[in-house]
Protein backbone atom coordinates (compact mmCIF):
# COMPACT_ATOMS: atom_id res chain seq x y z
CA UNK A 1 0.00 0.00 0.00
CA UNK A 2 2.79 2.36 0.90
CA UNK A 3 4.67 1.56 -2.34
CA UNK A 4 1.54 2.30 -4.41
CA UNK A 5 1.14 5.66 -2.71
CA UNK A 6 4.76 6.59 -3.37
CA UNK A 7 4.38 5.68 -7.05
CA UNK A 8 1.30 7.91 -7.39
CA UNK A 9 3.11 10.82 -5.73
CA UNK A 10 6.07 10.38 -8.09
CA UNK A 11 3.82 10.44 -11.15
CA UNK A 12 2.06 13.56 -9.92
CA UNK A 13 5.37 15.27 -9.25
CA UNK A 14 6.64 14.42 -12.74
CA UNK A 15 3.43 15.70 -14.27
CA UNK A 16 3.78 18.99 -12.39
CA UNK A 17 7.36 19.39 -13.57
CA UNK A 18 6.30 19.15 -17.23
CA UNK A 19 3.30 21.40 -16.72
CA UNK A 20 0.45 19.11 -17.81
CA UNK A 21 -1.66 16.40 -16.20
CA UNK A 22 -1.35 12.72 -17.17
CA UNK A 23 -4.65 12.75 -19.05
CA UNK A 24 -3.42 15.30 -21.63
CA UNK A 25 -1.92 14.08 -24.92
CA UNK A 26 1.89 14.17 -25.04
CA UNK A 27 2.52 14.42 -28.78
CA UNK A 28 5.11 17.23 -28.60
CA UNK A 29 7.72 17.16 -31.38
CA UNK A 30 10.72 19.27 -32.38
CA UNK A 31 12.75 19.57 -35.59
CA UNK A 32 16.33 20.76 -35.07
CA UNK A 33 19.87 19.63 -35.82
CA UNK A 34 21.94 18.00 -33.10
CA UNK A 35 25.29 19.80 -33.38
CA UNK A 36 26.46 23.33 -34.18
CA UNK A 37 29.97 24.79 -34.39
CA UNK A 38 30.88 28.46 -34.13
CA UNK A 39 33.95 30.68 -33.79
CA UNK A 40 34.83 32.94 -30.88
CA UNK A 41 33.52 36.48 -31.26
CA UNK A 42 30.97 35.54 -33.91
CA UNK A 43 27.46 34.06 -33.65
CA UNK A 44 25.47 30.88 -34.33
CA UNK A 45 21.98 30.64 -35.81
CA UNK A 46 19.97 27.57 -34.77
CA UNK A 47 16.89 26.96 -36.94
CA UNK A 48 14.12 25.05 -35.21
CA UNK A 49 10.38 24.33 -35.39
CA UNK A 50 8.03 22.37 -33.11
CA UNK A 51 4.47 21.07 -32.74
CA UNK A 52 2.26 20.82 -29.66
CA UNK A 53 -1.05 19.15 -28.81
CA UNK A 54 -4.23 21.06 -29.56
CA UNK A 55 -4.83 21.52 -25.88
CA UNK A 56 -1.76 23.74 -25.58
CA UNK A 57 -3.00 27.26 -26.18
CA UNK A 58 -1.21 30.40 -27.24
CA UNK A 59 0.68 32.41 -26.19
CA UNK A 60 3.52 29.97 -25.72
CA UNK A 61 6.77 31.24 -24.24
CA UNK A 62 9.78 29.50 -25.80
CA UNK A 63 13.19 29.54 -24.15
CA UNK A 64 16.43 27.66 -24.75
CA UNK A 65 18.52 27.03 -21.66
CA UNK A 66 21.72 25.39 -20.55
CA UNK A 67 22.14 23.62 -17.20
CA UNK A 68 19.51 22.87 -14.54
CA UNK A 69 15.91 23.58 -15.73
CA UNK A 70 15.05 25.13 -12.36
CA UNK A 71 18.27 27.17 -12.18
CA UNK A 72 19.74 27.45 -15.72
CA UNK A 73 23.20 28.85 -16.42
CA UNK A 74 22.11 30.46 -19.70
CA UNK A 75 18.70 31.36 -21.10
CA UNK A 76 18.19 32.37 -24.73
CA UNK A 77 14.85 33.57 -26.13
CA UNK A 78 13.59 32.32 -29.50
CA UNK A 79 13.38 34.46 -32.62
CA UNK A 80 10.91 34.58 -35.50
CA UNK A 81 13.50 34.15 -38.25
CA UNK A 82 11.39 31.92 -40.50
CA UNK A 83 7.70 32.66 -39.74
CA UNK A 84 6.50 30.53 -42.67
CA UNK A 85 7.73 27.39 -40.91
CA UNK A 86 4.84 27.32 -38.41
CA UNK A 87 5.68 27.28 -34.72
CA UNK A 88 9.28 28.40 -34.62
CA UNK A 89 11.89 27.88 -31.95
CA UNK A 90 14.95 29.27 -33.75
CA UNK A 91 17.50 31.23 -31.74
CA UNK A 92 20.84 32.96 -32.06
CA UNK A 93 23.90 32.91 -29.83
CA UNK A 94 26.04 36.00 -30.46
CA UNK A 95 29.37 37.26 -29.16
CA UNK A 96 30.48 33.67 -28.63
CA UNK A 97 33.07 32.88 -25.97
CA UNK A 98 35.01 29.63 -25.68
CA UNK A 99 34.13 27.80 -22.48
CA UNK A 100 31.01 29.90 -21.86
CA UNK A 101 28.81 29.72 -24.94
CA UNK A 102 29.40 26.05 -25.74
CA UNK A 103 27.55 23.12 -24.13
CA UNK A 104 24.19 21.32 -24.33
CA UNK A 105 20.96 23.32 -24.76
CA UNK A 106 17.31 22.29 -24.38
CA UNK A 107 14.00 23.94 -25.25
CA UNK A 108 11.35 24.82 -22.65
CA UNK A 109 7.73 25.76 -23.46
CA UNK A 110 5.51 27.70 -21.03
CA UNK A 111 1.81 28.51 -21.40
CA UNK A 112 -1.41 28.97 -19.46
CA UNK A 113 -1.30 29.06 -15.68
CA UNK A 114 2.21 27.83 -14.89
CA UNK A 115 2.21 24.97 -17.39
CA UNK A 116 5.48 24.01 -19.10
CA UNK A 117 7.10 21.30 -21.16
CA UNK A 118 10.83 20.58 -21.59
CA UNK A 119 11.86 18.68 -24.68
CA UNK A 120 14.16 15.76 -23.91
CA UNK A 121 16.20 16.40 -27.09
CA UNK A 122 19.43 18.39 -26.68
CA UNK A 123 21.65 20.25 -29.11
CA UNK A 124 25.41 20.51 -28.65
CA UNK A 125 27.21 23.78 -29.42
CA UNK A 126 30.99 23.88 -29.83
CA UNK A 127 33.04 27.11 -29.96
CA UNK A 128 36.46 27.18 -31.67
CA UNK A 129 39.10 29.86 -32.16
CA UNK A 130 38.36 32.66 -34.59
CA UNK A 131 39.70 31.83 -38.07
CA UNK A 132 37.56 33.97 -40.35
CA UNK A 133 39.13 37.10 -41.83
CA UNK A 134 37.58 40.45 -42.68
CA UNK A 135 36.92 41.04 -46.38
CA UNK A 136 38.47 44.17 -47.93
CA UNK A 137 36.78 45.37 -51.12
CA UNK A 138 38.92 47.71 -53.23
CA UNK A 139 37.52 49.40 -56.36
CA UNK A 140 39.69 50.50 -59.27
CA UNK A 141 41.85 53.31 -57.94
CA UNK A 142 42.82 56.25 -60.15
CA UNK A 143 45.07 59.04 -58.92
CA UNK A 144 43.11 62.14 -57.96
CA UNK A 145 39.68 60.46 -58.02
CA UNK A 146 37.68 59.86 -54.82
CA UNK A 147 37.60 56.20 -53.75
CA UNK A 148 35.81 54.16 -51.07
CA UNK A 149 37.37 50.98 -49.67
CA UNK A 150 35.22 48.79 -47.44
CA UNK A 151 36.15 46.25 -44.78
CA UNK A 152 33.43 43.69 -44.02
CA UNK A 153 33.23 42.27 -40.50
CA UNK A 154 33.35 38.44 -40.59
CA UNK A 155 30.15 36.59 -39.76
CA UNK A 156 26.58 37.82 -40.13
CA UNK A 157 25.67 38.74 -36.55
CA UNK A 158 23.23 41.41 -35.53
CA UNK A 159 25.03 44.27 -33.72
CA UNK A 160 28.33 42.50 -33.04
CA UNK A 161 30.66 43.82 -30.35
CA UNK A 162 33.39 44.75 -32.82
CA UNK A 163 35.87 47.58 -33.35
CA UNK A 164 37.43 48.20 -36.77
CA UNK A 165 40.88 49.75 -37.16
CA UNK A 166 42.53 50.84 -40.45
CA UNK A 167 46.30 51.24 -40.86
CA UNK A 168 48.50 52.02 -43.86
CA UNK A 169 47.15 55.29 -45.27
CA UNK A 170 45.72 58.53 -43.94
CA UNK A 171 41.98 58.56 -44.81
CA UNK A 172 39.78 61.54 -45.56
CA UNK A 173 36.89 59.92 -43.69
CA UNK A 174 35.87 56.61 -42.04
CA UNK A 175 32.23 55.57 -41.61
CA UNK A 176 30.18 52.53 -40.59
CA UNK A 177 27.46 50.88 -42.67
CA UNK A 178 25.23 47.82 -42.34
CA UNK A 179 23.07 45.69 -44.61
CA UNK A 180 20.47 43.59 -42.82
CA UNK A 181 17.85 40.96 -43.58
CA UNK A 182 15.63 39.31 -40.95
CA UNK A 183 17.90 37.68 -38.40
CA UNK A 184 21.13 38.44 -40.24
CA UNK A 185 23.31 41.44 -40.96
CA UNK A 186 26.54 42.49 -42.62
CA UNK A 187 28.61 45.29 -41.11
CA UNK A 188 31.19 47.40 -42.94
CA UNK A 189 33.72 50.08 -42.24
CA UNK A 190 34.15 52.38 -45.25
CA UNK A 191 37.39 54.33 -45.74
CA UNK A 192 37.23 57.33 -48.08
CA UNK A 193 40.35 58.94 -49.56
CA UNK A 194 41.84 60.42 -52.73
CA UNK A 195 44.60 58.12 -54.00
CA UNK A 196 47.82 59.58 -55.32
CA UNK A 197 50.68 57.93 -57.26
CA UNK A 198 52.67 57.54 -54.03
CA UNK A 199 49.88 55.26 -52.69
CA UNK A 200 50.71 52.69 -55.38
CA UNK A 201 51.94 49.40 -53.80
CA UNK A 202 51.00 50.64 -50.31
CA UNK A 203 49.84 47.99 -47.84
CA UNK A 204 46.41 48.70 -46.35
CA UNK A 205 45.39 46.74 -43.25
CA UNK A 206 41.97 46.25 -41.66
CA UNK A 207 41.81 44.79 -38.15
CA UNK A 208 38.52 43.70 -36.54
CA UNK A 209 38.54 43.34 -32.74
CA UNK A 210 35.69 41.45 -31.07
CA UNK A 211 34.92 41.93 -27.39
CA UNK A 212 38.09 44.05 -26.98
CA UNK A 213 40.35 40.96 -27.10
CA UNK A 214 39.54 38.65 -30.04
CA UNK A 215 40.99 40.03 -33.27
CA UNK A 216 41.42 39.11 -36.92
CA UNK A 217 42.89 41.09 -39.81
CA UNK A 218 43.38 41.25 -43.58
CA UNK A 219 45.85 43.17 -45.76
CA UNK A 220 45.73 44.31 -49.38
CA UNK A 221 48.29 46.03 -51.61
CA UNK A 222 46.83 49.06 -53.36
CA UNK A 223 47.21 49.46 -57.12
CA UNK A 224 46.73 53.10 -58.09
CA UNK A 225 46.40 53.87 -61.79
CA UNK A 226 48.18 57.07 -62.76
CA UNK A 227 49.50 58.80 -65.84
CA UNK A 228 53.15 58.33 -66.81
CA UNK A 229 55.88 60.45 -65.30
CA UNK A 230 59.32 60.63 -66.91
CA UNK A 231 62.00 60.53 -64.24
CA UNK A 232 64.96 62.89 -63.96
CA UNK A 233 67.33 59.94 -64.27
CA UNK A 234 66.64 60.01 -68.03
CA UNK A 235 69.73 61.22 -69.91
CA UNK A 236 71.82 61.15 -73.10
CA UNK A 237 75.54 60.30 -73.07
CA UNK A 238 78.23 59.93 -75.74
CA UNK A 239 79.75 56.45 -75.81
CA UNK A 240 82.55 56.08 -78.30
CA UNK A 241 81.24 56.94 -81.75
CA UNK A 242 77.65 56.48 -80.64
CA UNK A 243 75.10 58.47 -78.69
CA UNK A 244 73.09 56.47 -76.15
CA UNK A 245 69.93 57.95 -74.67
CA UNK A 246 67.89 56.44 -71.86
CA UNK A 247 64.34 57.32 -70.83
CA UNK A 248 62.87 56.07 -67.52
CA UNK A 249 59.13 56.42 -66.86
CA UNK A 250 56.83 55.36 -64.03
CA UNK A 251 53.08 54.84 -64.36
CA UNK A 252 50.25 52.43 -63.71
CA UNK A 253 49.63 50.50 -65.89
CA UNK A 254 53.30 50.42 -66.89
CA UNK A 255 53.70 52.85 -69.78
CA UNK A 256 55.22 52.29 -73.20
CA UNK A 257 58.06 54.55 -74.32
CA UNK A 258 58.50 55.92 -77.83
CA UNK A 259 61.27 58.00 -79.37
CA UNK A 260 60.59 60.67 -81.96
CA UNK A 261 63.83 59.66 -83.74
CA UNK A 262 63.18 56.98 -86.32
CA UNK A 263 66.71 55.71 -86.99
CA UNK A 264 68.34 53.89 -84.10
CA UNK A 265 68.33 50.64 -82.13
CA UNK A 266 65.79 50.38 -79.32
CA UNK A 267 66.00 48.36 -76.11
CA UNK A 268 63.29 48.26 -73.43
CA UNK A 269 63.12 46.81 -69.92
CA UNK A 270 60.08 46.77 -67.60
CA UNK A 271 60.30 46.34 -63.83
CA UNK A 272 57.63 46.28 -61.14
CA UNK A 273 57.73 50.08 -60.86
CA UNK A 274 59.24 51.58 -64.01
CA UNK A 275 59.68 51.14 -67.72
CA UNK A 276 63.07 52.00 -69.19
CA UNK A 277 64.00 52.40 -72.84
CA UNK A 278 67.28 53.24 -74.54
CA UNK A 279 68.14 54.25 -78.07
CA UNK A 280 71.56 54.03 -79.75
CA UNK A 281 72.38 56.52 -82.52
CA UNK A 282 75.57 56.90 -84.52
CA UNK A 283 77.35 60.23 -84.06
CA UNK A 284 77.26 60.80 -87.81
CA UNK A 285 73.49 60.67 -87.80
CA UNK A 286 73.29 62.74 -84.69
CA UNK A 287 75.15 65.70 -86.23
CA UNK A 288 72.08 66.41 -88.33
CA UNK A 289 69.74 66.41 -85.33
CA UNK A 290 68.81 68.96 -82.72
CA UNK A 291 70.60 69.30 -79.39
CA UNK A 292 67.74 67.49 -77.62
CA UNK A 293 65.98 64.17 -78.14
CA UNK A 294 62.31 63.76 -77.25
CA UNK A 295 61.03 60.84 -75.17
CA UNK A 296 57.27 60.11 -75.15
CA UNK A 297 55.65 57.85 -72.52
CA UNK A 298 52.01 56.68 -72.74
CA UNK A 299 49.54 54.45 -70.91
CA UNK A 300 45.74 54.18 -70.64
CA UNK A 301 45.56 57.10 -68.20
CA UNK A 302 47.66 59.71 -69.99
CA UNK A 303 50.92 60.74 -71.64
CA UNK A 304 54.16 62.46 -70.68
CA UNK A 305 56.91 64.02 -72.81
CA UNK A 306 60.46 65.14 -72.07
CA UNK A 307 63.15 66.85 -74.12
CA UNK A 308 66.40 65.19 -73.02
CA UNK A 309 69.42 67.46 -73.37
CA UNK A 310 72.31 66.04 -75.40
CA UNK A 311 75.97 66.96 -74.80
CA UNK A 312 77.95 68.34 -77.74
CA UNK A 313 80.09 65.60 -79.27
CA UNK A 314 83.13 67.91 -79.22
CA UNK A 315 82.86 68.13 -75.48
CA UNK A 316 83.90 65.39 -73.12
CA UNK A 317 80.94 64.99 -70.81
CA UNK A 318 81.77 63.98 -67.29
CA UNK A 319 80.05 60.69 -66.69
CA UNK A 320 79.10 60.32 -63.08
CA UNK A 321 79.77 56.96 -61.49
CA UNK A 322 76.65 57.40 -59.40
CA UNK A 323 74.42 56.49 -62.31
CA UNK A 324 71.09 54.92 -61.60
CA UNK A 325 70.67 51.18 -61.76
CA UNK A 326 68.50 51.30 -64.95
CA UNK A 327 71.20 53.31 -66.74
CA UNK A 328 73.90 50.83 -65.74
CA UNK A 329 71.73 47.94 -66.92
CA UNK A 330 71.10 49.57 -70.28
CA UNK A 331 74.73 50.45 -70.76
CA UNK A 332 75.75 46.87 -70.06
CA UNK A 333 72.99 45.67 -72.36
CA UNK A 334 74.24 47.83 -75.23
CA UNK A 335 77.87 46.77 -74.73
CA UNK A 336 76.92 43.10 -74.63
CA UNK A 337 74.87 43.48 -77.80
CA UNK A 338 77.72 45.22 -79.62
CA UNK A 339 80.15 42.44 -78.63
CA UNK A 340 77.63 39.81 -79.69
CA UNK A 341 77.10 41.43 -83.11
CA UNK A 342 80.87 41.74 -83.65
CA UNK A 343 81.45 38.07 -82.79
CA UNK A 344 78.59 37.03 -85.02
CA UNK A 345 80.07 39.02 -87.92
CA UNK A 346 83.47 37.33 -87.55
CA UNK A 347 81.90 33.87 -87.44
CA UNK A 348 79.81 34.53 -90.53
CA UNK A 349 82.87 35.76 -92.48
CA UNK A 350 84.83 32.65 -91.56
CA UNK A 351 81.98 30.47 -92.72
CA UNK A 352 81.96 32.27 -96.06
CA UNK A 353 85.68 31.56 -96.50
CA UNK A 354 85.21 27.86 -95.77
CA UNK A 355 82.63 27.69 -98.54
CA UNK A 356 85.34 28.60 -101.18
CA UNK A 357 87.33 25.33 -101.82
CA UNK A 358 89.65 26.77 -104.56
CA UNK A 359 90.99 29.46 -102.29
CA UNK A 360 91.42 26.98 -99.46
CA UNK A 361 93.47 24.61 -101.67
CA UNK A 362 95.64 27.45 -102.84
CA UNK A 363 96.17 28.61 -99.25
CA UNK A 364 97.34 25.20 -98.07
CA UNK A 365 99.21 24.29 -101.23
CA UNK A 366 101.34 27.41 -101.27
CA UNK A 367 103.14 26.73 -97.98
CA UNK A 368 103.67 23.14 -99.02
CA UNK A 369 105.42 24.19 -102.26
CA UNK A 370 107.70 26.55 -100.40
CA UNK A 371 108.83 23.74 -98.08
CA UNK A 372 109.75 21.42 -101.03
CA UNK A 373 111.93 24.08 -102.75
CA UNK A 374 113.90 24.72 -99.61
CA UNK A 375 114.53 20.99 -99.15
CA UNK A 376 115.83 20.62 -102.76
CA UNK A 377 118.22 23.56 -102.34
CA UNK A 378 119.72 22.11 -99.16
CA UNK A 379 120.16 18.66 -100.81
CA UNK A 380 121.95 20.09 -103.85
CA UNK A 381 124.34 22.09 -101.66
CA UNK A 382 125.29 18.98 -99.69
CA UNK A 383 125.98 16.96 -102.82
CA UNK A 384 128.26 19.65 -104.21
CA UNK A 385 130.28 19.76 -101.05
Amino acid sequence: MLQTLLFILTVVQMADSYGFDPNEPTNFSISVEDNFTGEAGLCIYVFCSFTVPQSVSEPIRRTWFKGDPQNPNVEVPCLNIRPSFGKECSFMLKNLVQGESDGEYRLKLEWGQGKEYIFPQTITITIKELNQKPTINVPKLTAGEKAEISCEVPGDCMNPLADIVWTGIEPDEIGLRAFAVPGRAQHYSVLTFHPEPEHHNTKLNCTVIFQKSIQTESTVILKVRHAPKILNSSCCLVWGDELICMCVSSGMPLPQIHWTILDGEYYSIASAKNTSSSITISIASFRNLKATIECVSKNLIGMAEMEIQVHNHAEKPKISWSLSTPWILFTLSVVVNVIFISCLTVILRRREKHKKPNNDNHFYMTPMKREESVYDTVKMSSERS
